[in-house]
């Protein structure tokens, strides 16, 4: 097998996205490119430079419809929830591959999947910013003692070194011993949509809670907007200004260099047949 350069998988990933936007576009599901990816739409008119994955988010309300519903002649849809044909702990969708690549080090699933692109929920969150504070606490704690569960996906085969497959057997006997992780995400996932979208005045991601409070006033995301990405105009909220303001501050000011590091650089993709 051949590894995947940059350009190949910015290539399929495109394609993944444009397949998602010809669907939401035809059955009136509302999506909007999302953190690093709305970031380079604005910006750099297509991927951030150093940016190796693509984003999308969509209200709870459609984001069911889309994973539901989502049909494609190349692509599937993976989530953790009723309906889904896979195994997998997340508390999101991907959109993925899986006739002509293939990810290694990518423990989220039981199947062997190729590239993907993230499909974000937004749910509501309490007004009060405490409030939704101690809410994103509580359940950051419990996102944090599921993501250990996910070694139940590791392959041995994917681990280099005789000590290295030794220590990942151990763990996952020693998960066979414990609580799982599929009825913890069930718990997770129901308390995500505790709070209706529709009426909240606030929305968040609560699916991923690694990069920090996302109190984001609704009004953002009320209207969409075509905007220009690589090579094709997508999808994005209509108030994104104040979204990426209000979760990164100067989102046009570049980063520190030693901060402008792909995402996804623990994960290696290869084509099936090169």
């Amino acid at each position: 097998m051949k590894e995947m350069s940059m350009q190949e998988q910015r290539d399929m990933m495109l394609d993944i996205l444009k397949d998602i936007h010809a669907f939401c576009e035809k059955e009136n599901i509302m999506y909007s490119l999302a953190y690093g990816s709305l970031i380079g739409a604005i910006r750099h008119q297509g991927f951030i430079p150093w940016d190796d994955d693509i984003d999308i988010c969509m209200p709870r309300l459609d984001y069911e419809r889309f994973i539901k519903s989502y049909k494609s002649d190349k692509y599937d849809v993976a989530f953790c929830g009723e309906g889904c044909k896979y195994d997998c702990l997340i508390a999101y969708a991907r959109v993925f591959d899986k006739k002509e690549t293939i990810a290694k080090n990518a423990h989220w699933i039981s199947e062997r999947t190729g590239l993907w692109i993230d499909v974000f929920p937004l749910d509501g969150v309490p007004e009060d910013p405490k409030t939704y504070e101690a809410l994103f606490e509580e359940m950051r704690k419990e996102w944090e003692r599921i993501i250990p569960k996910k070694v139940q996906f590791t392959r041995i085969t994917d681990q280099q070194g005789i000590k290295n497959k030794l220590r990942l057997l151990k763990k996952k006997i020693k998960l066979l011993n414990g609580l799982g992780g599929h009825k913890m995400q069930r718990v997770f996932n129901k308390k995500m949509v505790a709070i209706p979208y529709e009426g909240a005045k606030y929305y968040s991601n609560l699916a991923v809670l690694d990069g920090g409070l996302e109190h984001i006033p609704a009004e953002t995301f009320q209207e969409t907007i075509l905007i220009k990405f690589e090579d094709t105009y997508f999808r994005a909220m209509k108030g994104y200004d104040l979204m990426l303001k209000t979760f990164y501050g100067n989102y046009m000011e570049l980063p520190p260099e030693e901060k402008r590091i792909p995402h996804q650089s623990y994960i290696r993709f290869y084509w099936k047949n090169k």
